[in-house]
């Protein structure tokens, strides 16, 4: 077997490992070696692959190793070896049976081991010899070699009164006998357990008992607990378990009340242990499919001779079963539920207990213990552990579905609050569980039925829960294949289910309602299902089809339904009353007042809906037939009887009569209650505690949003409640905010709305802390914006995608995962979204605020740097870049693990976020917005340049100076820069410095850096190359979304970091939380003080409210006099400027001036500031150097040699070293930029989101009280409440007022003029009391009108809509009155036409069937009616229905015109049977007679052609000579015989086929009809005159019945003589007035004057004078800004002026100055121009001046007028006293409003955190300042209140001509790519939290100024 020299020996490294498993080792020690002694065998088995043999290759090459190391241990007599030994078998046993029971047979083997506890009596040896031989009794190899020997051993120890050692030995025992019974029974069938073998199990079950109840060693306990466990399969044993109270009570004992995180083995295997017994005890009958039942069936009857089966059978009935649970609920069990699950993590402990609450719900008594004990939490608890495993895998595990099935039980039996309590995002997550059962492949019967009844209970909860369900994935189709399921309770619960989403579900009610064939055959199922056998069924069905019938589609389906089956109107009878229906559809069951109700409804809402004559009267006719017209008369109340039916049913049935039963009368039950209030505004009490009481309740019940007036309070849910979507959206459009409830999307609409109402600029101001969802309030303002702006131009379109694309790319760029947030924004945006006068999107601009490039760097532990590179690592492939390089080749790109800048903060991988789905969205957004291949691989050089320069690490000589560890590392760095290798190592080492004396060069020196200092300038350079790229992308996003016209308003979105408060605070969380200072500042400027000031300035009644005023604050960090915290930092780094550390000392004592201010507090090397949101400690160290912000010189050098010239774009310029000026420092960027953001806030109408973060752990059930009331007083919502409670939501000047609202009163307009005369004041006033507004809803300031509440501004928005409404009302009433009398006129004139013309037409027609029949039939009496019409196509088949356009298609016509249609009864006969009429549709072509027949098939009809006759074959038609109608088509022999059929239009068919045949077929007409019953068979039907048939005729055995009809020779009868001719004068429609010529006019009011609306600059009828425009009033927050206009006198028209001269070609002059730029002309003010093209219509002209040609804008230009003759001099008047000078106001429609200071979009916006110095100086270096011209200031401009030249795009240019590249350094080829693996972290940045990262270096310079400078110097150069 094995040699005695074994080929392999363990290997040394594993040699301890025989050791490591006796009891006097740590157990830490114990589970290492485990693993260790683990993966070595699975490493050998990967070796050895199996081959067929026995034992495998690697089992014996195991074994030779394992067995030479045991066996020498086994043959000691020493009690040390002997335990190594068995302990490291035993070992292996646990690891690798296959090896140890190999092992284990081995010759001698178990003798020394059993001479071992002779030889060696000790009780240590003994208790792990039977720990090992229980391990061999588990494995049926080594238990079949077991000796006697040990087996007597065992018997003899486990009646030891050792603890220990007798609980070890009868698990062994217990693992024998079990084992031995399940050996015989694979082999025997009759191998059940003897009365004996039970004897020694309830024995040994005795044994285990009694050291539960009375051990206290825990080893003792858990083999006892294990045995039992063992036990507890056995129905006995569980009957004995279960009684024994004392054992159960201490049993549950065992498990700690509260679980320690560091549970030891011997704890966890009891808490399995204890599980697993309970999970037996509880365990029910399995159910079993028939064909199981039939196989245990056979299994019973093999053993039938065993009494003990029975007996055992007996014991697992269903109520030993719940007696037993009975048991162990009184004694505790739920409790222990409750303490184990919760902190568990293992599968097994899972499965378990969720079989034990499955079986215990199951019995119904036990379910309102279970919901009491918290069972429903426990159970969600388990659902969703197991839902998390479910990633990545196609279905949960079988064994993971009770708890899901205990949970449907629960949800079954009670309501949903009971079950998932009052949260309804609970009630959204059972929503996925129940749907994975119900769609689970081995889910029983029993499970889909109660999952249906679960979601069934859910689903009536509210609509919003019904919507979920119905989108929940695969569900709706899984509920609809259930319908057709053979099992009526499946079939029941299905439908129920689908009754609910019907009622409430707006989707799946449309998908159930439509018309078209879908919709159809859905509605036929349910129908079908209404007329099933089970009640509850009908019930549910009938509920559905009555909601369903609402509609009119749905109405128009059953209408169909009818017309094919017949089915409808029977069994809408048989659901109001059964004894109604005829007698073969009578059923025995009586009438349901459910159903009688359901039926009404149906029948009212089915019958009033149609609305066709003909229609109505078939239909009229079948009700009657069916009975349904009796039922309803049953139904119907009489006076004498009273009510037949119950009062409910007659009140569904007389709403029914109405024909109106509306969809929400059966969503009564569904209406939702508000939660709190959604204007906070209403609070009872205001305070903060109930602000947060409120905010909590909507919170917890789904309702995120809150207003206080105009402001809305968004708190976070951190999950998706899906009120993004389209059908949400589509209910704000056009709604003030309070039609609907409170919305981002609500606040979106208020801003559009103002812009395209007021003409004024917008801006939403979104602040709170990071993590508060401010960037997805953003995007979905964005989106908001995007769906209503409308436009159907592209360019419009274009730059709606575009804005929606700066999402996902600038979230890649500039978003990170952080401790409090996963898609924190680590920058801040002003995103200005600029529109034309219609209010369509025409451009936009983003500006950049604050990116934190310190994050490219370093990151705290579990943080990551920006989404960019972990998409960029994981995702870039050759997939997204087909035809080009793979990017992994060209940029070595690997794994985020491979780069330490990625990877040592031990982040790779985040929730929720799919980095390579993201990197696909955001190559899609770079797409968009229009960046080339090119660019976009350059941008992907950048970040691999990023991540290779993270990998360069330094190591200290022994001189103390740095070396590159791996030099390939920077190598590979210069391939990507495209510079010389050796000069990046020296850069990164060596530190260039040179002396200066006197202003003259002195000596330049190499100084060598040590690894410090060569770490933070490889940083500075990183952080460099990533802040210049941000800002980059962000300048060629603002160039693609230049705009393409010239734009009239803009709204603005302010989307910027939350306040910051980190354990270590530097200068970034500085300028942070200085600019949210700001911000704040301006909500308090405009909702607090400026509203308050306003008030007493009006002189409005008004009680000041106390507010905290954070000036101070602002102050404190801005101010310059006295220096505040910038001010300090500046002075500082220009004392001690090379220095750090000396700087940051510097700063210490400069900033102990700043201790007057009461908000700062100086504490040596920190400073705490106190903000508005709390107090933050900042660390001073780093900080100047922060704030200096300066690349080193040997940096730019490096860069300035490169070769590759986007790099270049990047670093365009160096500032001057020789400049004396201080370049601007981090602080005063970021002081300048927010001092413009503030300036462009406060020109715009703002509206504010202030968001909430509910909880720091991202949880969406856990709602932090202290941390949101900290929120609630920092943001001043309590005073913010306050001032709008006692406040006035709207004020504006009587001007304004009277513009927008004086068409409301008849004093102040007529017939849309104005028309008051009195002053401005008494005019509102006016309007106010004519509109009924009572008197304390407004204030008359001195200026202006104040409304106390908006609904009272929205009633006046109304009534004027309403007004326009009523106008445009009243002209097409005046239309549609004059086109009714137009059509009038016609109708009479065609009428008499068309009674003529038709009366001759079907006159002929008749008269030719009389012809046809030549007296020789007689006549049935309808035939002769003179209204009578031989239509022809009574199917309506040449009319293209839907019903036609199937038959023509099932017989194959084509574009054939089918002459005759119609429905006939076609003979057939059956084998053995008479034949019998049956149902067809006939068709007759020019070529054919085609005949169809309609089948079912599958729940669905189909029609196909039955029979094709070519008209050539037709020899005669057959009738007889009675009233009957039944003809045959005698045809050429044929095996289908003649077809004999019943057709009411027999006289017209038969016309119809002899006039097509051109009268080759005859017409045979006899007391029989003979023909062709096949081929060679002929027959007759002869006619019988039978009085005693009451209508049409009767077909029995070859005769027809038929009464005695008219005459055979009758004719038609005359039609009706018509009255004698009255001429009707046309008065419909008051389309006359009453009177007439003799008559004279009333006359009519004298029409008022019109007057000029205040403020106007003349009357509109006359605007002679054009004067400047002045600004509109701005209305900020309400508050307005304007200067009244004095009145003007009259002033006397001017002379003509004198002629000017006649120019020689067509000249233009400059109204505006305008500086051009490269290929554009310069033009100052009443310059003359020449045109010389126009073409295009981009808005620029080619001009000519001075011989030069060059682009001009059209806007800027006017006409100048051609020469005239001069006018003649005027009369001499009197000279009129000078008029006062006067301000002119224009009207809204050309007013220019103030414009917010929007950027260049050709220009680089320059970022605002610490990075790079403007070379120029300039903090807002991209601003375009105005030209100074005192002939044309800035105001004048056209569209532009900044003195912007008008937006244009596509302007015709000349090219640009080429820059001239830099010759490039002579760069070798592509190095290999670096292999080292990850750094180490000893070598990585320390980052914040551990330590403080290393000064940066790192610098910035203006790239706008810079390209602009470049660009001029080549044109130049050129």
């Amino acid at each position: 077997m094995v040699d005695a020299k074994p080929p392999t020996v363990l290997p040394d490294e594993l040699s301890y490992l025989t050791t490591a498993f006796i009891p006097s080792e740590a157990p830490e020690t114990r589970s290492k070696a485990y693993l260790i002694l683990s993966a070595f065998c699975q490493g050998v088995r990967k070796a050895h692959p199996p081959n067929g043999q026995e034992p495998d290759p690697a089992t014996g090459a195991l074994v030779n190793i394992f067995s030479p190391l045991i066996i020498p241990y086994l043959e000691e007599t020493n009690e040390n070896d002997l335990l190594v030994g068995i302990s490291f078998l035993t070992a292996l046993f646990q690891v690798d049976w296959q090896i140890a029971s190999v092992i284990f047979q081995q010759g001698m083997v178990q003798e020394l081991i059993m001479d071992s506890v002779e030889l060696t009596p000790s009780a240590d040896l003994s208790l792990h010899v039977a720990r090992l031989l229980s391990q061999a009794c588990g494995y049926k190899p080594s238990r079949a070699a077991l000796s006697s020997q040990a087996s007597q051993w065992l018997e003899s120890k486990s009646r030891t009164t050792q603890t220990s050692l007798r609980a070890t030995t009868a698990i062994a025992l217990i693992k024998l006998k079990k084992g031995r019974v399940a050996d015989s029974a694979t082999n025997d069938l009759s191998g059940a357990p003897t009365a004996e073998m039970q004897n020694v199990d309830d024995g040994l079950a005795a044994i285990m008992k009694k050291l539960v109840i009375d051990g206290t060693e825990k080893s003792s306990l858990a083999d006892a607990v294990e045995g039992l466990t063992y036990l507890s399969t056995d129905p006995a044993i569980k009957e004995e378990l279960s009684k024994d109270s004392q054992f159960l009570r201490r049993l549950f004992s065992l498990v700690p009340k509260r679980r320690s995180t560091a549970a030891n083995e011997t704890t966890s295997t009891i808490l399995y242990g204890v599980l697993v017994m309970v999970s037996n005890i509880c365990a029910h009958r399995p159910q079993l499919t028939e064909e199981q039942r039939q196989i245990e069936k056979l299994r019973k009857m093999a053993k039938s001779s065993d009494p003990s089966s029975d007996a055992s059978e007996s014991l697992n009935d269903d109520a030993r079963v719940r007696e037993r649970i009975k048991r162990l609920l009184a004694a505790g069990v739920l409790d222990v539920f409750a303490t184990v699950l919760p902190s568990t993590d293992t599968s097994g402990i899972r499965i378990n207990a969720g079989n034990a609450l499955r079986d215990i719900i199951t019995d119904k008594d036990n379910r309102g213990k279970v919901l009491q004990h918290g069972g429903a939490k426990l159970l969600i608890l388990l659902i969703q552990k197991a839902m998390s495993e479910l990633e990545g895998r196609a279905e949960l595990d079988a064994a993971s579905l009770a708890p899901i099935h205990a949970l449907a039980k629960l949800a079954i039996t009670s309501s949903p609050i009971a079950v998932f309590g009052p949260n309804q995002g609970a009630l959204y997550d059972a929503i996925r569980p129940f749907t994975v059962l119900l769609l689970h492949s081995s889910a029983k019967q029993l499970q889909r039925f109660e999952a249906l009844m679960a979601l069934t209970n859910l689903a009536s909860a509210s609509p919003e829960v019904s919507s979920r369900i119905a989108n929940a994935d695969g569900l709706l189709n899984q509920v609809e294949l259930l319908l057709l399921d053979d099992h009526p309770m499946i079939q029941r619960a299905s439908i129920e289910l689908l009754c609910n989403l019907i009622a409430g579900s707006d989707e799946v009610f449309n998908r159930y309602s439509s018309a078209d064939s879908t919709g159809k055959s859905k509605l036929h199922i349910i129908l079908a299902l209404s007329d099933a056998e089970d009640l509850q069924t009908r019930l549910a069905a009938a509920g559905a089809l009555a909601t369903l019938t609402s509609t009119p589609s749905a109405c128009k389906a059953l209408l169909e339904i009818q017309r094919e089956r017949r089915r409808v109107l029977p069994i809408i009878t048989l659901l109001i009353d059964p004894s109604a229906a005829p007698q073969d559809e009578r059923t025995d069951s009586e009438g349901n007042p459910g159903l009688v109700h359901r039926g009404v409804v149906c029948a009212c809402n089915f019958l009033l809906s149609i609305e066709a004559e003909v229609d109505q009267k078939i239909i009229r006719e079948e009700a009657k037939e069916s009975g349904l017209v009796q039922a309803l008369e049953n139904t119907a109340p009489s006076k004498k009887a009273g009510k037949k039916v119950t009062p409910a049913a007659k009140k569904s049935g007389a709403g029914a009569s109405k024909g109106k039963v509306a969809k929400a009368d059966w969503k009564e039950g569904f209406k939702k209650k508000q939660i709190g209030v959604s204007d906070m505004t209403l609070l009872s009490t205001i305070s903060n505690e109930s602000i947060n009481e409120n905010l909590s309740k909507r919170w917890k019940a789904g309702e995120i949003y809150t207003y206080i007036g105009q402001v809305l309070i968004s708190v976070n849910p951190f999950r998706d409640l899906g009120i993004y979507t389209e059908d949400v959206l589509e209910r704000y459009k056009g709604k003030n905010r309070l039609e609907v409830p409170p919305h981002v999307f609500a606040i979106a609409e208020s801003a559009y709305y103002n812009m395209n109402a007021y003409h004024e600029n917008q801006c939403v101001i979104i602040s709170g802390e990071s993590g508060a969802g401010k960037t997805e309030a953003a995007k979905r303002i964005m989106q908001y914006v995007a769906a209503v702006s409308g436009g159907q131009d592209s360019s419009i379109q274009e730059i709606k995608d575009m804005v929606l694309a700066t999402n996902p790319l600038l979230e890649s760029f500039g978003c990170a995962k952080t401790l409090r947030n996963n898609n924190s924004s680590r920058h801040g945006k002003y995103l200005e979204i600029m529109f034309n006068s219609q209010g369509e999107p025409v451009g936009a601009q983003i500006t950049n605020y604050l990116l934190e490039k310190g994050r490219v760097v370093g990151q705290v532990e579990n943080e990551r740097n920006f989404h960019i590179f972990y998409q960029f690592t994981k995702a870039a492939s050759s997939e997204q870049r087909v035809g080009k390089p793979c990017i992994s080749e060209m940029f070595g790109l690997q794994g985020p693990e491979a780069y330490a800048y990625t990877s040592l903060s031990n982040c790779l991988d985040v929730q929720d976020i799919d980095d390579n789905k993201d990197f696909a969205d955001t190559i899609n957004a770079m797409q968009i917005i229009g960046l080339s291949a090119h660019e976009q691989s350059e941008i992907f050089r950048m970040l691999a340049t990023i991540l290779w320069l993270g990998n360069v690490q330094f190591v200290e000589d022994d001189s103390g100076n740095s070396t590159i560890a791996d030099p390939g590392v920077p190598d590979f760095v210069a391939y990507l820069l495209e510079v010389d290798p050796t000069l990046v190592q020296k850069v990164l080492t060596i530190r260039v410095m040179e002396t200066q004396r006197g202003g003259r060069r002195g000596s330049v020196y190499d100084v060598p850096l040590n690894p410090a200092q060569a770490t933070s300038g490889r940083d500075a350079l990183a952080k460099a190359i990533y802040n210049n790229l941000f800002e980059w992308i962000v300048s060629r996003i603002n160039i693609s979304m230049k705009p393409r016209a010239a734009h009239a308003q803009v709204i603005g979105i302010l989307d910027i970091f939350g306040f910051e408060i980190f354990e270590d605070n530097s200068f970034e969380q500085l300028c942070i939380n200085y600019v949210n200072e700001k911000l704040q500042q301006i909500f308090i400027e405009l909702t607090l003080k400026t509203e308050q000031e306003e008030y007493v300035r009006e002189q409005i009644k008004w009680t000041p409210i106390k507010y905290f005023n954070n000036k101070i604050v602002c102050d404190l960090i801005e101010e310059r006099r006295p220096p505040g915290i910038f001010a300090a930092l500046n002075d500082a780094c220009a004392t001690a400027h090379a220095d750090p550390a000396a700087a940051d000392n510097s700063f210490i004592q400069r900033s102990a001036g700043l201790a007057s201010n009461p908000h700062f507090e100086s504490r040596g090397a920190q400073f705490l500031v106190k903000h508005y949101a709390g107090d933050v400690m900042y660390n001073v160290s780093g900080m100047t150097d922060k704030n200096k912000d300066s690349l080193l010189k040997d940096l730019l050098d490096l860069i300035a040699s490169s070769g590759n010239q986007f790099l270049q774009t990047l670093f365009p310029d160096r500032p001057d070293p020789n400049s004396k000026k201080r370049p601007p420092t981090a602080g005063d960027r970021i002081k300048v930029s927010a001092g413009a953001l503030v300036e462009n806030l406060m020109k715009a109408q703002p509206s504010y989101i202030r968001t909430i973060k509910p909880n720091q752990n991202r949880s969406s059930s856990e709602y932090d009280e202290k941390a949101i009331l900290h929120q609630i007083k920092y943001l001043g919502l309590q005073e913010n409440i306050r001032v709008r409670r006692a406040g006035f939501a709207y004020r504006n000047t009587f001007e304004k007022m009277i513009e927008r609202f004086y068409l409301l009163s008849s004093r102040t307009s007529y017939a849309g003029e104005y028309i008051w005369t009195g002053d401005a004041k008494s005019g509102c006033e006016a309007i106010l009391k004519d509109t009924g507004i009572a008197k304390e809803e407004w204030q008359m300031g001195t200026t202006k009108a104040f409304i106390k509440n908006p609904e009272t501004l929205f009633a006046l928005e109304t009534m004027r809509d309403r007004y326009w409404h009523n106008m445009a009302g009243r002209i097409q009433r005046a239309f549609r009155n004059y086109m009714r009398y137009k059509h009038e006129c016609a109708r009479r004139i065609q009428r008499f036409w068309k009674n003529n013309k038709e009366s001759l037409v079907y006159a002929q027609v008749r008269d030719y069937g009389h012809q046809v029949l030549a007296g020789r039939k007689e006549r049935r009496r309808f035939s002769l009616l003179s209204y009578r019409r031989f239509m022809g196509d009574y199917l309506d088949v040449n009319g293209k229905s839907s019903f036609g356009e199937e038959l023509a298609s099932a017989c194959g016509i084509g574009n054939d015109e089918v002459t005759f249609s119609g429905k006939i009864q076609l003979l057939v006969s059956k084998l053995g049977r008479s034949s019998k009429p049956s149902p067809r549709w006939i068709l007759v072509t020019k070529k054919a007679v085609h005949i169809a027949i309609t089948t079912p098939k599958d729940g669905l009809t189909t029609t196909t052609l039955e029979r094709k006759i070519p008209l050539v074959t037709i020899k005669s038609i057959s009738m007889t000579n009675l009233r009957d109608d039944w003809v045959a088509l005698n045809v050429n022999a044929s095996e289908e015989g003649d077809p004999v059929f019943h057709c009411y239009f027999k006289t017209e068919l038969a016309a119809n086929l002899i006039t097509l045949t051109n009268s080759s077929i005859s017409l045979l007409i006899g007391p029989a009809i003979d023909y062709a019953k096949k081929k060679d068979k002929r027959a007759q039907i002869k006619a019988v005159k039978d009085e005693t048939v009451q209508k049409d005729d009767l077909y029995k055995s070859h005769s027809i019945h038929v009464q005695s009809g008219e005459p055979p020779n009758s004719l038609s009868r005359p039609a009706p003589k018509r009255k004698p001719g009255t001429v009707r004068p046309i008065t419909q429609g008051k389309l006359l007035r009453p009177g007439g010529p003799s008559k004279a006019k009333p006359a009519s009011k004298p029409k008022p004057a019109a007057q000029r609306l205040p403020g106007q600059a003349s009357a509109p009828a006359a605007p002679s004078i054009v004067s400047k425009p002045t600004p509109s009033p701005s209305i900020t927050n309400g508050v307005t800004r304007t200067v009244p206009a004095p009145s003007r006198a009259s002033v006397p028209p001017p002379p003509p002026p004198p002629p000017p001269s006649q120019p020689t070609a067509e000249m233009y002059k400059a109204k505006y100055a305008f500086s051009g730029e490269e290929g554009e002309m310069s033009l100052k003010k009443d310059d003359t121009v020449e045109v010389v093209s126009k073409e295009g219509d981009n808005g620029w002209w080619l001009v000519k001046k001075d011989g030069v040609e060059g682009w001009a804008p059209i806007n800027y230009l006017e006409l100048v007028t051609p020469t005239a003759h001069a006018a003649p001099k005027p009369p001499p008047r009197a000279k009129p006293a000078p008029a006062a000078p006067m301000a002119t106001k224009t009207l809204p429609t050309t007013r220019t409003p103030a414009q917010p200071i929007t950027a260049n979009a050709s220009a680089k916006p320059v970022s605002v955190f610490p990075g790079m110095a403007p070379a120029n100086g300039s903090a807002t270096p991209w601003k375009t300042p105005a030209i100074k011209s005192d002939d044309s200031p800035a105001s004048s401009r056209p569209s532009s209140a900044t003195g912007h030249k008008p937006p244009v795009a596509n302007k015709p240019r000349p090219p640009a001509p080429p820059v001239g590249a830099k010759p490039a350094p002579k760069i070798p080829g592509k190095p290999p790519i670096p292999s080292a693996p990850r750094p180490p972290v000893s070598g990585a940045p320390k980052v914040a939290g551990s330590a403080k990262p290393p000064a940066a270096l790192g610098g910035q310079m203006d790239l706008a100024a810079a390209l602009a400078k470049r660009a001029q110097k080549i044109a130049q150069d050129e």
